[in-house]
């Protein structure tokens, strides 16, 4: 999560803002880009921060009452909430030579619409992650493959499958979808 080396203007910002606690453009871009990297790597299958400086620690990220903290505590609470489920995911992946994380293609081999899907996956065969990495997006596109209902992680509503929608994303939270037979 958030790479080995970032951009002077973000290091530069973390900096400013240690000395002036004033939130420049660029420190708020750095602290979003932190919230949607720790969104997208609680889903993969190693979840841990890389870097130097900044610092990658939630608490030098943002302020607790920041929205970026919060999300970045949110996942990393998710992350641990779902050990079992990643346990048994590595358990499969050793044992039966599963994959963990993997494109839509994989589990959805007659749908045509979803081989073309370059920026979602599929979480085990439980949840499909729609990442975000657009700066100030607060919504995304998001394919949900046919033969499928699809439910949203947080609001439980029900989508059918075989269509797109524009799923709400906003600062704090990725599109997530549980898949289920219809």
């Amino acid at each position: 999560i958030g790479g080995f080396c970032v951009e002077n203007r973000y290091a530069n910002a973390q900096r400013f803002y240690d000395r002036t606690h004033v939130e420049t453009s660029a420190l708020k871009e750095w602290r979003e880009l932190q919230a949607r990297w720790f969104q997208f790597g609680t889903f993969c299958p190693l979840y841990r921060a890389h870097g130097q400086f900044p610092l990658r620690e939630p608490w030098n990220i943002a302020p607790a009452n920041h929205p970026a903290y919060k999300s970045i505590v949110y996942y990393n609470r998710m992350r641990y909430e779902l050990m079992p489920y990643i346990y048994s995911l590595a358990g499969q992946a050793w044992l039966q030579s599963r994959v963990i994380m993997r494109g839509l293609v994989m589990d959805f081999t007659e749908d045509s619409l979803a081989r073309n899907v370059s920026d979602q996956f599929m979480f085990g065969p439980s949840l499909m992650v729609c990442p975000v990495y657009e700066y100030e997006a607060r919504s995304r596109e998001v394919y949900l493959p046919e033969h499928r209902l699809w439910f949203d992680y947080y609001t439980n509503r029900a989508y059918p499958g075989g269509e797109t929608i524009t799923a709400d994303a906003p600062y704090e939270r990725i599109p997530l979808f549980v898949p289920s037979d219809l």
